[in-house]
């Protein structure tokens, strides 16, 4: 019998939510198949691109030290790992 692969693709992007919200923003993570014939790809009804998980996106304090924000982008690349790693966890 033979094996197929095919890659697997993450992708997020900033979300400006509302003003009126004080300006919060949030990470939506979405999933797709690598390799997607370009007549698939251009159909709009296809679904090609699944939302997986919604990140939240704490708000920026630019004032504080260099050593709080270098924190705080460790502290958001953990939680994108980890939830991740939560959501591939059934599939491994």
């Amino acid at each position: 019998m033979g094996n197929t692969l095919f890659p697997v693709i993450f992708l997020s992007d900033g979300t400006h939510l509302s003003n009126f919200a004080r300006d919060m923003k949030s990470c939506p993570v979405y999933i797709t198949i690598g390799n997607l014939s370009s007549n698939i790809r251009q159909i709009p009804s296809t679904h090609r691109v699944v939302i997986v998980t919604l990140l939240p996106i704490p708000i920026k304090n630019c004032n504080s030290p260099y050593t709080q924000q270098d924190e705080q982008w460790q502290t958001k690349q953990e939680v994108l790992n980890e939830v991740l790693w939560r959501v591939l966890q059934p599939v491994i």
